[in-house]
């Protein structure tokens, strides 16, 4: 198991954050986060590989992005 960042913004709402989630791989960390936030924009970076302040730079781009 691999710990991974996921984004996720549900919209119209507008309700977005990031979550960790423990997984194999981004792809099955992103489906974790699908049944938690059906029709979510999504997207996973690596926890193990980025620290918090870089996770939230990369997420408020990322935000801007969508």
């Amino acid at each position: 198991m691999h710990r991974y960042q996921v984004f996720y913004s549900e919209q119209p709402e507008g309700r977005s954050g990031i979550e960790p989630v423990l997984a194999m791989d981004a792809y099955e960390a992103c489906q974790e986060m699908e049944r938690k936030h059906p029709g979510a924009v999504l997207a996973s970076i690596d926890g193990e590989l980025t620290d918090e302040r870089t996770a939230r730079r990369l997420f408020a781009q990322w935000l801007s992005s969508i």
